[in-house]
């Protein structure tokens, strides 16, 4: 499968600020396969904050077996399938790596609507950092870097 670059999100298809005309939604591109179970440089698709934050909780929910309807309360059936569809290859893939001692670890970060404004202008700033996470990972690498002194 190729990645799914969009000028909307592929549940909503509701336009990206970046899109001409530009629309509501901020892009974020998910990986299909997480990058943490080894989908790095694999296929993406084009979502807004709100589903592709949907779909990792569902993920979430996949994970510890309890329901997620009231995650997908209110969105039209079709909306529902791509988040699941989505949300499946997210906890599957997490299942096969499993027990892979190389795995990365993931951490669930909540951020408020002002941090992702931050997050998105720095983006602009740093076009080479693709994504939110990009983002805090080369500030954690900036700050260590200036404050680690070598033993």
């Amino acid at each position: 499968m190729d990645s799914i670059f969009l000028d909307h999100c592929w549940v909503c298809e509701q336009r990206f600020t970046s899109a001409i005309p530009p629309g509501p939604e901020t892009e974020e591109r998910h990986h299909i396969i997480p990058q943490q179970a080894g989908g790095k440089d694999g296929p993406q698709v084009s979502l807004c904050s709100r589903h592709h934050q949907k779909l990792h909780n569902i993920a979430l929910r996949l994970k510890s077996k309890k329901p997620y309807f009231d995650i997908t309360a209110g969105e039209p059936p079709e909306r529902i399938k791509k988040l699941l569809w989505l949300a499946t290859r997210v906890h599957d893939a997490f299942e096969l790596v499993r027990n892979d001692p190389n795995k990365m670890t993931s951490v669930v970060l909540s951020i408020d609507r002002e941090m992702r404004g931050k997050l998105d202008y720095l983006k602009k700033i740093y076009p080479q950092l693709k994504s939110r996470e990009a983002i805090v990972n080369f500030a954690i690498d900036a700050l260590y870097q200036k404050h680690h002194i070598p033993e």
